[in-house]
């Protein structure tokens, strides 16, 4: 619903009373919605040492580190998360959702040849999946192909991806100046 605000003292008191990974996570959730990301780090680094296995977790954190200018250590969960997420590819090799979050790492790491690779066989496996499509439009537009970016970010519109959540996602302020994406933005204002 985006209100992040509205949970941060709920899911801390949650914490206070029985610390639990599901309570960090959505506290590093909301802390993220609100660009906080350092303390967004803080919560998901405290639910890494409760479930150490969930390659998402780790991405999560990757990402908050990266956003709040933590660049090594955003590596190092980014590295952490591949490395777990590759052993669910040993599963299910064909997992659109694995594929598009570890194309997603690499592009953040600025690893061009394996991010196109894993979001290539996720839309392959995925290719009506709004969620699958987002995530194309961040690995092209962390590869700095912005207009493919918003291509992508239009493709995950039509599918259904929420506004709110392309909007407050702070990989793509970087394209707030972009006519494409502003137009996009201003129909999918109108729509909601």
């Amino acid at each position: 619903m985006g209100r992040y605000a509205d949970a941060v003292e709920p899911l801390k008191r949650s914490i206070s009373i029985r610390p639990s990974y599901a309570g960090y996570v959505n506290l590093g959730v909301a802390y993220y919605g609100l660009d906080r990301f350092s303390d967004a780090a803080t919560a998901f680094e405290a639910a890494t040492k409760l479930n150490p296995r969930q390659y998402l977790i780790w991405g999560n954190l990757g990402f908050a580190c990266y956003y709040s200018g933590a660049r090594a250590e955003a590596k190092t969960a980014y590295r952490k998360a591949i490395d777990l997420a590759g052993e669910e590819l040993r599963v299910n090799p064909h997992d659109p959702d694995v594929l598009s979050n570890i194309a997603n790492y690499y592009s953040v790491l600025g690893e061009r040849e394996p991010a196109l690779h894993y979001l290539q066989l996720a839309l392959q496996y995925g290719h009506h999946d709004k969620n699958i499509l987002e995530d194309a439009a961040s690995v092209y537009n962390h590869l700095g192909e912005t207009g493919l970016a918003v291509e992508w970010l239009g493709k995950a519109v039509q599918a259904g991806f929420p506004a709110i959540r392309i909007r407050d996602n702070p990989e793509f302020h970087n394209l707030e100046n972009n006519p494409g994406y502003q137009q996009l933005t201003q129909r999918r204002q109108s729509v909601q």
